[in-house]
C-alpha cells in the first residue's frame, strides 16, 4: 500500500514571511519579505505558496515540479533546493523542524479558554483557584489543592488532595491526580494517573504486608506527559521529575524515581522503583529499567533494551542486559554470521 495523500492545512489568518522569520529565528534566503502565507502541508500535499518542511534530501524530488513552494530547510540543503525546485521561496533555520514547530504554533494556536469554573465542576471549599484559571465540566478539585494563574483543568479530571499546580499548566481530560507539586507549564494528556500509591509490599500471598506511601510527586517546569502515563508517589521521600522532561504515552514511573532535567522517555517505557536517571538522557520505547539502577547524564538507551545494572558513563546502550551499543551490534552480527554459516 502506498503513502496516503497528504492534506493542506489553512489557517484563519495570514502572515508575512518577514514577520514569521523575525519571530521564529529564520533567515529568508530567497523570496519577497512581504509575501504572506496561510497554508502548510507535508511535501506529499504541497502546492504553490504552501509552507513545507524540507529537512531530508529525499523529500526534494516530491516538490521539484511545483512552482513557488515556500520551503523551510537547513543551510546544507538550501543550495540543492534552489537548484532543483521551480522558483522556490527558501527559508533557512539552524534547526528547521523546531522552527517549523514555532510557525505552526503561531498559525494554528488553539483559541484561548475563558477564565472561570464550569457550573458542572465540583470544587472543595478549601481549594485555591486563581481567577485566571479555567476548570472544565465534571472536574473535581479536592481539599488542599491550588491551581496557578492561566492553568486549565480538563473535563472529568479529578484532583484529589495535596495537588499544587504552577502557572499555565494544562491538565488533560480524565486525569486522576493527587499528592503532586508541579512547576509552571506542566502539560498532561488524557487519562494520566499521577500520585497514586506505589507497588510496595513485603512478602507474598496472604501474609504480604503493604507499605503505605507518604511521599509526593514533584515535577519541575515545562514538563510534558503523554496520555495514559502513570507516575507513582514516593514511599517516604518524593518521586522527582526535573525541568523540561518529555514523557511519551503509556509510560510507567514507579515510586521514588528521580528523573533529571531535559530527559526524554519514549512510549511504553517502564521504570522501576528508586531508579535515578541523569540529565539529558533518552530512554527508548519499551525500555525496562530495573529497580535501584542509576544512569549517568547523557545516556541513551535504545528501544526494547533492558537495563539491569548501573550505566555509569555517557553513551548509547542497547540489548538485554543493556551494554554499550557497539558491543551489542557486534555480538548480533557475529551471531547472524554463525547462524548462516554452513555446517561442517
Amino acid at each position: 500500500m502506498g503513502r496516503i495523500s497528504g492534506r493542506l492545512h489553512k489557517a484563519t489568518d495570514s502572515w508575512p514571511l518577514s514577520d514569521l522569520c523575525e519571530r521564529c529565528d529564520i533567515r529568508l534566503e530567497q523570496g519577497a519579505p512581504k509575501q504572506k502565507i496561510d497554508t502548510v502541508a507535508s511535501p506529499a500535499a504541497a502546492v504553490s505558496g504552501t509552507l513545507i518542511l524540507l529537512n531530508y534530501k529525499a523529500y526534494i524530488q516530491n516538490v521539484a515540479a511545483i512552482p513557488g513552494v515556500v520551503c523551510l530547510t537547513s543551510a546544507e540543503l538550501a543550495p540543492i533546493v534552489k537548484e532543483q525546485l521551480d522558483t522556490p521561496i527558501i527559508l533557512v533555520a539552524e534547526r528547521p523542524r523546531a522552527a517549523f514547530g514555532r510557525i505552526l504554533a503561531i498559525m494554528f494556536s488553539p483559541p484561548s479558554l475563558e477564565a472561570g469554573i464550569s457550573g458542572r465542576a465540583e470544587i472543595h471549599p478549601d481549594a485555591v483557584i486563581d481567577p485566571t484559571a479555567h476548570i472544565d465540566a465534571f472536574a473535581v478539585i479536592g481539599r488542599d489543592c491550588s491551581i496557578g494563574p492561566g492553568s486549565r483543568i480538563g473535563a472529568g479530571t479529578v484532583l484529589g488532595e495535596d495537588v499544587h499546580l504552577g502557572a499555565n499548566c494544562a491538565i488533560g481530560a480524565h486525569n486522576v491526580i493527587s499528592h503532586l507539586h508541579s512547576g509552571d507549564g506542566l502539560k498532561t494528556g488524557a487519562n494520566c494517573v499521577i500520585g497514586k500509591r506505589g507497588f510496595g509490599f513485603e512478602g507474598q500471598g496472604e501474609d504480604s504486608q503493604f507499605l503505605p506511601h507518604l511521599g509526593r510527586v514533584v515535577i519541575g517546569e515545562g514538563c510534558d506527559i503523554g496520555a495514559g502515563t502513570t507516575i507513582d508517589r514516593g514511599g517516604l521521600d518524593d518521586t522527582v521529575i526535573g525541568d523540561y522532561v518529555r514523557i511519551d504515552n503509556l509510560c510507567h514511573i514507579a515510586h521514588n524515581v528521580v528523573v533529571g532535567s531535559n530527559v526524554i522517555i519514549l512510549a511504553q517505557a517502564g521504570i522501576a522503583g528508586s531508579v535515578v536517571i541523569g540529565k539529558n538522557c533518552i530512554i527508548g520505547g519499551q525500555v525496562g529499567i530495573a529497580d535501584h539502577i542509576t544512569l549517568a547524564d547523557n545516556v541513551v538507551v535504545a528501544s526494547k533494551s533492558g537495563v539491569t545494572k548501573d550505566l555509569q558513563e555517557a553513551g548509547t546502550y542497547a540489548g538485554f542486559p543493556a551494554m554499550p551499543a557497539r558491543e551489542f551490534w557486534l555480538q548480533m552480527a557475529s551471531a547472524r554470521r554463525k547462524k548462516s554459516s554452513p555446517k561442517p
